[in-house]
């Protein structure tokens, strides 16, 4: 999908502050309110914006370890990865889950309060749902750059 420069702008803006109303969000952009409305509701109708969150810091909420485990199934069908997917939906502490290319089928990053939690989330959930084959896990020890942020600086280069 293309954007032009004022949308791509506008996307840029939103993912720096959510919370910009109308109003702020096209001085910064140069537009007046209703057609910086009118841009936006395009994006979110394209699904080029799909929502709106607080970006909320796992520490402050007592969740202090963060791993990313790398998990194979024993077979790659339609039927179990659905179940696996299924079976994922319901654990709170899988923050994220992507399929992925060579060794491992999936990649999750997971976030949990203690090694005690992590070791009761890979032992006693991950590795009982039925299909896992094998799982490997690393521990963040510091996290260096992260983002909620999807690059911008291609778009409406036309």
């Amino acid at each position: 999908m293309t954007l032009d420069r004022v949308d791509a702008r506008i996307v840029a803006e939103l993912q720096a502050d959510g919370r910009l109303s109308v109003v702020e969000l096209g001085e910064r952009i140069g537009l007046t309110g209703t057609p910086c409305a009118r841009r936006v509701k395009q994006l979110e109708q394209r699904g080029v914006i799909a929502g709106y969150t607080a970006i909320v810091d796992p520490v402050k909420l007592g969740l202090t370890v963060q791993a990313f485990i790398q998990v194979k199934l024993d077979r790659h069908t339609d039927e179990n990865v659905e179940h696996f997917e299924r079976a994922l939906a319901a654990i709170e502490q899988v923050v994220s889950c992507h399929a992925t290319t060579g060794e491992y089928d999936f990649m999750l990053r997971v976030t949990t309060p203690d090694l005690e939690a992590l070791s009761t989330l890979v032992l006693k959930q991950l590795l009982k749902i039925p299909g896992v084959r094998d799982v490997h896990s690393s521990i963040v020890l510091d996290t260096v750059k992260q983002s909620s942020r999807v690059p911008t600086g291609h778009l409406g280069a036309r």
